[in-house]
């Protein structure tokens, strides 16, 4: 009697476990990314960095942290 009941507690948990992973996984992949804006920003991000490194701009590692955030967000990386 033991047995059996922990059976279908075990089965019971697998079956409500999946059912929340499977809906964690639909919601991902419904979600939409705008990885158009992301280039853009990136491609703006990258010219202010290049635009700074020839005009000897003191504050250049200021611009490296966005050319980098954007790139990870553009290819889908995190």
């Amino acid at each position: 009697m033991f047995r059996r009941t922990l059976i279908v507690f075990k089965m019971v948990y697998l079956i409500r476990g999946s059912a929340l992973f499977l809906r964690k996984i639909y919601l991902m992949e419904v979600r939409k990314k705008n990885k158009g804006l992301y280039w853009l920003l990136f491609f703006i991000s990258t010219a202010a960095l290049a635009l700074a490194i020839y005009t000897h701009w003191p504050w250049l590692t200021l611009l490296l942290p966005f050319v980098t955030t954007f790139f990870v967000l553009a290819m889908d990386i995190i």
